[in-house]
């Protein structure tokens, strides 16, 4: 479902979204949800980060063992 909403914004911001969508290919509306989007991803690994401890992101060893344990914790019950 996409929504229709008024903002107001300056000026030399309005002229940058416009280059920038021109220059993707895309309308404002189509750059600003992007942003948005890539804004909520990066607050969900924050988030995620945050509850998990940022260890699990030091190096890619780490967090593949740190996958196989969530992996295993949560799958523990399956029969295969």
């Amino acid at each position: 479902m996409t929504m229709k909403i008024g903002v107001s914004i300056p000026d030399d911001l309005v002229a940058f979204a416009d280059r920038e969508a021109q220059r993707r290919s895309t309308s404002r509306s189509g750059f600003l949800a992007d942003l948005l989007k890539a804004e909520q991803v990066r607050e969900q690994t924050r988030r995620y980060l945050e509850q998990h401890g940022w260890d699990v992101a030091e190096d890619e060893s780490t967090w593949r063992e740190y996958q196989r344990r969530q992996m295993a914790e949560s799958y523990s019950d399956d029969e295969w």
